[in-house]
Formats: C-alpha cells, sequence, structure tokens
C-alpha cells in the first residue's frame, strides 16, 4: 500500500464527543501549563473530555472523576490501528477493512479486531495501554495549544479504559521532558534515522535485538514500534551510543522526488494542506496556502495551483452544512478571552459575537476576503470558542406557513 494511502486511513479520532456541553474552562497552554490544567481537573475530581489542539495535532483526555481513562489523537503515529499494525498484530489492509466496517455500523476498532481474532483482550490492553502512554507523554512536550474542557461530556459508546492517576503520568512525562532536552545536541529528535558503528558490549539480549535493526532504515519512532518498547527508551539507548561514538544519526527524509520539488516546489505544501483539510484544520491550510503563493508568486504556475487548493478549501467548508441562519454565540465566558491566543483577525471577528447575529448577518460585517472571514469563523467554532444555534423563531414561522 502507498505511503500516503497508509497513512490516509489512519486520520481518524478513535472515539468522538458530542456537540453543545458545558465549556467550563479554556485558554492556552503558554498561560497555564498542561500540569496546571490536569491537576486542578484531578482536585475537583472532574469527569469530562480536555481537548487540546496543537500547532498540528489536536489530542483528547477524557476523565472520569479526576483520573485519565482514555485518550484520542488525530496524530498518525498515535492512533490504534498505528499500532496494531506496528505491533504485528494484524496489516494494514485488516485495518482498512476494519474501518470500513465502522462506516457501516458504529464499532470501536479494538472490538473489531478481537472479533476478527487478531488480538485477545489482553493484547489489546497491552496496545492500547502503550498507545495511551505514548500520547500522553507526548503531550507534555508541548508548549503551545489551545485547550478547553467539556464538562460531564464522555463518548455515549463503551470504550477502552486505562485509568492513569494523573501525578503518575505527569511525573513520568517531566522527566522524559527534561531529560529529552540534555539529548537535542546529539539526537534532534525521535525522526532521526541511527546507523550502527560499533556494538557495544554491556547490553542484554533485549537491546541487542533493538541495536541489530539500527542499519539506516527506520526512524527512531519505528524502532520502537516494530520492537513493542517506549519511544524514550530507544531514544536513550540511541544517545548512549551516539555519545560513546558507536552510533551515528542523520535527519529522516520524508520529502518528494527531488524532481518533483524542482518543478513545482509548491507540491510538498499541497500534500500538507490536504492533511489539514482532513483534519478539519481549514485555517492552517489557508494560511498555508497564502504563504506558499507569497514564496513563489514569481512563478504564473503557482497562481493556477493557488485557485485549485482554494477551491478545495471552499468544498471543504460547504461539506461542514453550517446554516448561514444559525445564531452565533460565544462558547467560553467573556473573562476567558483574555487567555486566549488569537491573532487580531480572529479577535475581530470574536468582537462580533453578540448572540444576536447570524453567521450571514456576521460575515457581512467583516472587511476582507469572504473566504478567509468564513474560515476563521469555521475554526472559532471548531475550537468551541463559539457555537451556532439554529434560529427557532424563522423555523416556528416556516412551520406555520407550511
Amino acid at each position: 500500500m502507498e505511503p500516503a494511502r497508509f497513512a490516509a486511513i489512519f486520520l481518524r479520532f478513535d472515539l468522538t464527543v458530542d456537540k453543545g456541553d458545558h465549556l467550563t474552562i479554556a485558554g492556552n497552554l503558554r498561560t497555564m501549563g498542561l500540569g496546571d490544567i490536569v491537576q486542578w481537573l484531578a482536585s475537583s475530581r472532574k469527569t469530562g473530555t480536555l481537548i487540546i489542539d496543537g500547532p498540528e495535532f489536536t489530542k483528547k483526555l477524557y476523565f472520569r472523576q479526576g483520573d485519565v481513562v482514555a485518550v484520542a489523537s488525530d496524530s498518525p503515529q498515535e492512533l490504534l490501528g498505528h499500532f496494531l499494525v506496528g505491533w504485528g498484530h494484524c496489516t494494514s489492509a485488516n485495518i482498512e477493512s476494519m474501518i470500513k466496517t465502522q462506516d457501516e455500523q458504529p464499532t470501536m476498532l479494538g472490538e473489531l479486531a478481537m472479533k476478527h481474532g487478531y488480538v485477545t483482550a489482553e493484547e489489546l490492553h497491552a496496545v492500547v495501554t502503550a498507545k495511551t502512554r505514548e500520547t500522553l507523554y507526548d503531550l507534555i512536550l508541548w508548549d503551545s495549544g489551545d485547550f478547553r474542557f467539556i464538562e460531564s461530556n464522555l463518548p455515549d459508546r463503551a470504550f477502552h479504559e486505562i485509568p492513569l492517576p494523573v501525578t503518575a503520568f505527569l511525573f513520568e512525562g517531566y522527566r522524559q521532558r527534561d531529560e529529552r532536552s540534555q539529548m537535542t545536541d546529539l539526537v534532534p529528535d525521535t525522526t532521526a534515522i541511527p546507523i550502527l558503528v560499533a556494538v557495544p558490549e554491556d547490553l542484554n539480549n533485549e537491546d541487542m535485538a533493538l541495536m541489530m535493526q539500527m542499519d539506516g532504515r527506520g526512524t527512531i519512532e519505528e524502532l520502537a514500534l516494530w520492537n513493542r518498547r517506549q519511544v524514550f527508551d530507544v531514544l536513550k539507548l540511541v544517545h548512549r551510543c551516539v555519545q560513546a561514538g558507536l552510533m551515528q544519526v542523520r535527519p529522516s527524509d520524508n520529502s518528494s522526488p527531488l524532481a518533483d520539488q524542482i518543478s513545482a516546489p509548491w507540491n510538498v505544501t499541497e500534500r500538507t494542506v490536504k492533511v489539514r483539510l482532513e483534519r478539519g484544520r481549514f485555517l492552517d491550510a489557508l494560511k498555508l496556502v497564502s504563504a506558499a503563493q507569497q514564496k513563489y508568486a514569481p512563478d504564473p504556475a503557482v497562481e493556477v495551483w493557488v485557485s485549485s487548493m482554494l477551491s478545495q478549501i471552499e468544498k471543504a467548508l460547504e461539506a461542514e452544512e453550517i446554516s448561514g441562519s444559525d445564531i452565533l454565540e460565544l462558547g467560553i465566558e467573556l473573562d476567558d478571552l483574555v487567555n486566549l491566543d488569537c491573532d487580531p483577525a480572529e479577535g475581530f471577528v470574536l468582537s462580533r459575537i453578540t448572540g444576536m447575529y447570524s453567521i450571514e448577518e456576521v460575515l457581512s460585517q467583516l472587511p476582507g476576503a469572504d473566504l478567509n472571514n468564513r474560515v476563521i469563523l469555521h475554526n472559532l467554532i471548531r475550537r468551541g470558542l463559539v457555537k451556532a444555534r439554529e434560529f427557532t423563531s424563522v423555523k416556528r414561522f416556516q412551520k406555520s406557513q407550511s
């Protein structure tokens, strides 16, 4: 299977959350750190969903009585299917087949994997536990991201719970973060590819088997997945060997073929734009297109490409089916607005949300391009900062006339 297709079938959240629940707290990790947020939720014994929008991905932490019981992420490397394939329980074709089944009947991927005999209950528990921990430890590395907590909101359907006391994973996560910061001089990140130069003499059998696979074909993250090891443990081993002169690392190369980059360098951006659209991050996609347009503007061919990309963003917006007659209102308290990480354009849109105007009326008050304004508004709704409610008086009038 092509790598792009293989990644695409994993671009789904493992769990979903209903709309319209009470938003308790919102802000940005720059002003309130993750540790402070989850400790407050734990001490208050909160139940609900903490949603964090990072620079690239969105993660959800599900709390029950103050404990984290499950996580979800739209990062392809943190989805259950990615772990099931990486651990050798099934193939990417098996995952694709199960996802098609999910389209016809809502069933958890883990349940389907057990039903088909790919994993036992014990094996699934081990996979979900590893996936949960990796998602949390990666989240602790984030320095910025908008967060919001929706109280009393958990997925309607049953899901695999892994109760994790907050203090336990925070302590381990921040320990890993501190140690990682001391390794970047020799090993920049976990996407680096290690290449063995000489074999250390003091390795156990498990580490030796792992070391023999460091032949320049797998990243640190991939090696950890294939060997069912924590990413941080593999990173430490690689760093120790590089420090001792026993190993070298090189950056991974996930770029497009060189000829493609030379003839149309914006094609690299196009793939990123499409991934952003798949994740519902339309504003990020629009910003990427605008930046590429400015960078490659002297080339006439880029204008054709820009037009195509804008058309795709338009179609993605239309698929959201947000009615222009819906009334817009703030999804958070006014006092929480000051803690948000919003650019001036988003702030201007927020200033027009009074609970009295419809989407069409708000858009008519905004300067600039219509597409840009609609994308900004969509992003505010996606982040839970703005809510759209049905204009009920119009609906009642229409019914009375029928």
